[in-house]
């Protein structure tokens, strides 16, 4: 709320960011709507006109099984995670899922080549991708560059990635998110530098 003022300036010069000293985006967007009766979250049209809907409970229950597959997969608090897929239900769960545990997520561009790929993968240090079969063919091209990429998990099936789907399944939907302060880091967005390189912008919690 602002508070009330005269003028412009009086407001101006009254006004102060009220910021925690904890705050955690996964949570925030998430969990703390996910109770009493179940409420509406996201709504998913397919191409063929079908419609799904997600409550709050439901993302909190996929979140929290897919940080548990995060740290499974030995992803420690700090560690970037990417996301490179058409918008999705998929790319609601990996950002939440990533901010929860305390990851740092990447969102990346579905239509990205080979070069703008493995730069933003290279110079994040991404230590796990999601993406689907499109993605990776490209990263087929570019894997040996990219030392820090342990694990892809891909949204639909192939024998060329572990099985997001499935591999959500065998994880538990209970989870403790992680007591994140207001500026620790949550997400790297890249944007194209005036040398020809895409600079890299760490965004925090708040």
């Amino acid at each position: 709320m602002l508070p009330k003022a005269d003028d412009y300036d009086e407001l101006m010069a009254g006004f102060r960011w009220s910021l925690p000293d904890h705050y955690n985006i996964g949570v925030d967007v998430c969990d703390r709507h996910a109770t009493g009766l179940p409420r509406t979250a996201l709504i998913i049209e397919n191409e063929d006109g079908a419609v799904r809907r997600y409550s709050f409970h439901d993302l909190r229950e996929l979140t929290n099984r897919l940080a548990n597959l995060f740290g499974a997969q030995g992803l420690v608090r700090g560690d970037r995670v990417a996301v490179m897929l058409p918008q999705s239900l998929e790319v609601a769960l990996t950002h939440i899922a990533a901010f929860k545990a305390g990851l740092i997520s990447i969102p990346l561009f579905a239509l990205f080549g080979e070069e703008a790929l493995q730069y933003r993968l290279h110079n994040s240090g991404t230590r796990l991708l999601v993406t689907d079969r499109a993605g990776l063919e490209k990263l087929a091209v570019i894997r040996d560059r990219l030392p820090d990429l342990e694990t892809v998990l891909c949204v639909e099936e192939t024998n060329d990635a572990l099985g997001f789907h499935g591999l959500l399944q065998e994880h538990s939907d209970a989870f403790t998110p992680v007591d994140t302060g207001s500026d620790d880091p949550a997400v790297i967005t890249y944007t194209s530098g005036t040398t020809g390189n895409p600079k890299g912008a760490l965004h925090g919690h708040r």
